[in-house]
């Protein structure tokens, strides 16, 4: 009788499924197909012109032979986009097609007459060389100032299809492993930074010299006093049709087109998301004004451009605000290889990083995926405060709501969802009828209707699959907002957190395997404030101001 090695036949499955991964990598970024892409990746493999071992590093390095680009090397497993020598233009250097947006906007930019940028001054790297050493405690690399480098070794260029380049461990001096990678990454961007030296400072140029109030200030304070967001898409598309040079404009229906994408609109509680359909139509809208913002700004540089665009400079601003849209569209797009050239890129036109550019490259070189803002320090953070907040002392009030949480007998979840939804219902000014799942904020019979999923905390121990299956089968399909609560072992309310139907979306990610879907779930529910609103308090209150007898409330 044969027997199977499960090791063995684990590396074959991996084997035969890693080639289809790398050929969905490669469709992404160049837009060929994934037929196309898969014979791509047959033909390279067959050539040996792809790593032995196609794990994340491998994915990564074959996908960037395949692209026919030359890379860094932080270590001998990872690999990063070069510095530019000089700044090309990402109408040129991305993969892929652009939009047809973006070709008719720069065809009529230059028709209007493309107004060039303006040298204003140098730009020195000691202010930003001496901040990231002020910031770092004298961790970092020192920086000699009669030097144009940095002191010790960095990492190796390594040529289209060529061998990896393996830094020296001595050289180095960090301990192997991702924190090494991340802190030469760090020190070569740097590096790179001193040896570009003093290059020149430039400002882009100004569409309503003289003017108090551009058009866009306009349309966003009308938008602002209304709230009429559909009106303020008008406005701005009526704005890039009389002048078509407006990359500020553009970049504006970018961000709103991502903002729509995100869920970012609505009401409190009647507030809808975006469906997958219409969320992958808002991104490729996205897509196509940043498009046409990059495309048309860089019709202002000249020919061949070396140098910075400071954020201070306000005139640049719309350009380098363009630039970080676009990079975060990609990312959701899952094109990480091209969002990380216009991240490296950014950094190139604006060292300071006002925006953030290394903390989102950080993500895109690890490839993970978008989500909104949830990462795994984040929910140890918030699981450590749930359990401080659980185990904090509660003095309850005689005959109130809260005496039938903090009894000598464990509360049943019957019993915890009931005295939650009647409390959560005084705290929102909603009415409840005593038996449904839900309460209804606004009139009893046309209101909101908001799913209440409460837990009781047994010993400290959080599980997200319960939440989940709780809210979904206690209210359909949860189309509405739902508050998810979580009442502490002594019958205080330690989360209480209300969800539009948007933000919900990291519950339908329950069908995915659990090492993806746990990080992020258990955030959700555990107090992440920056989605849903915290009503923590209130029902904390109405728990003291509430009697326990059902015919005693009003």
């Amino acid at each position: 009788m044969s027997t199977t090695n499960p090791s063995a036949e684990r590396r074959r499955r991996v084997q035969r499924t890693q080639p289809t991964r790398l050929a969905r990598l490669l469709d992404a970024e160049m837009q060929i197909g994934y037929q196309n892409a898969l014979q791509e990746v047959t033909r390279a493999g067959e050539a040996g012109r792809l790593p032995d071992r196609l794990d994340h590093h491998g994915l990564d390095r074959a996908l960037r032979i395949l692209m026919q680009q030359d890379y860094v090397m932080w270590s001998p497993l990872a690999a990063g986009h070069l510095w530019p020598d000089v700044y090309q233009p990402l109408t040129q250097a991305l993969p892929g097609a652009r939009s047809k947006r973006a070709r008719d906007a720069l065809e009529k930019a230059h028709r209007a007459g493309v107004r060039e940028a303006a040298e204003d001054g140098d730009f020195h790297p000691d202010e930003v060389l001496h901040a990231y050493d002020e910031a770092n405690d004298g961790d970092g690399e020192d920086y000699d100032e009669d030097e144009e480098g940095f002191e010790g070794t960095g990492p190796e260029t390594t040529e289209v299809g060529g061998d990896p380049a393996e830094p020296d461990d001595e050289d180095l001096d960090i301990a192997p492993g991702p924190q090494k990678d991340a802190e030469i990454a760090a020190r070569w961007w740097l590096e790179q930074l001193a040896e570009d030296g003093v290059l020149p400072r430039y400002r882009m140029p100004d569409l309503y010299p003289g003017r108090a109030e551009v058009p866009l200030d306009a349309a966003l304070d009308t938008m602002r006093a209304t709230a009429d967001v559909d009106g303020y898409e008008d406005e701005l598309r009526r704005i890039v049709a009389a002048e078509p040079r407006d990359v500020d404009a553009y970049a504006h229906l970018g961000s709103l087109a991502l903002q729509r994408h995100d869920g970012e609109f609505g009401a409190l509680i009647s507030y809808v998301g975006p469906t997958a359909a219409e969320r992958r139509r808002y991104l490729k809208e996205a897509l196509a004004w940043y498009e046409a913002a990059v495309a048309v700004g860089e019709a202002s540089l000249p020919m061949t451009f070396h140098g910075r665009l400071p954020w201070y400079e306000l005139d640049n601003r719309p350009f380098l605000r363009a630039f970080h849209g676009l990079a975060l569209t990609l990312w959701r797009l899952g094109r990480f290889n091209s969002a990380e050239r216009v991240l490296v890129t950014l950094l190139y036109l604006n060292p300071t990083d006002n925006q953030g550019a290394r903390e989102v490259l950080a993500d895109v070189r690890a490839h993970r995926r978008w989500h909104p803002g949830i990462t795994e320090t984040d929910d140890q953070r918030i699981r450590n405060d749930v359990l401080i907040v659980a185990r904090r002392p509660v003095h309850t009030r005689p005959g109130s709501l809260r005496t039938l949480l903090t009894g000598a007998v464990q509360p049943t979840p019957e019993t915890v969802a009931d005295v939650v939804r009647r409390a959560a219902a005084e705290a929102l000014g909603a009415a409840w009828d005593g038996r449904s799942s839900h309460i209804v904020v606004g009139h009893p019979r046309t209101g909101i209707k908001v799913t209440i999923v409460a837990r009781h905390q047994r010993g400290h121990t959080l599980t997200p699959d319960e939440y989940w299956w709780d809210a979904h089968n206690a209210d359909g399909e949860m189309d509405g907002p739902v508050l998810f609560t979580l009442v502490a072992d002594r019958g205080h309310i330690a989360v209480a957190q209300l969800l539009r139907a948007d933000q919900l979306a990291a519950y339908r990610a329950a069908d995915l395997p659990r090492r993806e879907r746990t990080a992020f779930t258990t955030t959700f529910i555990h107090g992440d404030t920056q989605y849903g609103t915290d009503v923590s308090s209130l029902i904390d209150h109405a728990l003291d101001a509430l009697p326990a007898q059902p015919g005693s409330w009003p």
